[in-house]
């Protein structure tokens, strides 16, 4: 009796054991999980940690969508660390130096200069692709400097081409550009037709889906054509305006495409 008393506790110690063995384990790896994910949380705001304490600012100066921006496109990180301290600023604007050029001007949605005033309910340095867009094609084309993203942003809010929460909508280019004094014209997703616009030095407003441009949706400007190549004015990326871009490649990812011209 005594024996059999025995084995079974011996028998109840060892599920006890072998029981508390895998809960230690699952807690080790849990806390393995937590450990990992907030030292990546810290990795990632290392530069907005070290520019609070150095400006002594709190860390919810920074609007998530706004680190994430910084994290995304490392270009922006001046822009998004100097958001608690200039986004109440209205520098004046000076496009003079970007009209009768040669060459469309490469314009940033997130520009300080603009990037921190509001345009369909987010800043512009995240929903400004649109205006940007057409300021550079206007200052290209009618050669009038007072058509600067703001502008652009406003006129949009007031004509009713903004979308809460999506940046622009596509009238902004069709119709808005019209009303600026474009000739603007929906093209065909003819290699042929974008090649023979932009030889004529006509620039051509994309707008973008998912790929090489962005996740979602995304205006840039086509302004130049050779060898099946186009170069592009991307309002996010000086690093993307840069290189040239196989043509068939940027037209896999085009949702539609307008032609401005002078009238």
């Amino acid at each position: 009796m005594r024996a059999e008393e025995y084995r079974r506790r011996k028998a109840h110690r060892q599920r006890l054991t072998a029981g508390w063995l895998l809960v230690s384990v699952l807690l080790v790896i849990l806390l393995a999980g937590i450990s990992l994910l907030l030292d990546s949380g810290v990795t990632k705001n290392t530069r907005i940690r070290a520019f609070a304490a150095e400006k002594d600012l709190p860390l919810d100066a920074w609007p998530a969508e706004l680190i994430e921006l910084m994290e995304k496109n490392p270009e922006t990180e001046e822009f998004v660390l100097y958001y608690p301290l200039k986004k109440d600023l209205r520098p004046e604007i000076d496009l003079r130096g970007s009209v009768q050029t040669s060459a469309v001007p490469l314009l940033l949605q997130w520009d300080e200069r603009w990037g921190y005033d509001r345009f369909a309910g987010e800043l512009m340095g995240l929903s400004g692709c649109g205006p940007t867009c057409l300021s550079m094609v206007c200052l290209y084309l009618l050669d009038v400097p007072a058509l600067t993203p703001r502008y652009m942003a406003e006129f949009a809010e007031e004509e009713g081409y903004s979308d809460r929460g999506n940046g622009s909508t596509w009238t902004l280019i069709s119709e808005g550009g019209e009303k600026l004094g474009l000739e603007v014209e929906e093209l065909p997703l003819h290699e042929s037709s974008i090649a023979r616009e932009l030889e004529a030095g006509n620039p051509i407003v994309c707008v973008m889906g998912a790929g090489d441009f962005t996740t979602t949706g995304h205006f840039i400007v086509l302004t130049g054509y050779a060898d099946g190549f186009v170069t592009v004015n991307d309002p996010n990326s000086v690093e993307r305006s840069e290189k040239a871009w196989e043509l068939k490649a940027v037209m896999e990812q085009m949702r539609n495409l307008w032609v401005c011209r002078t009238k």
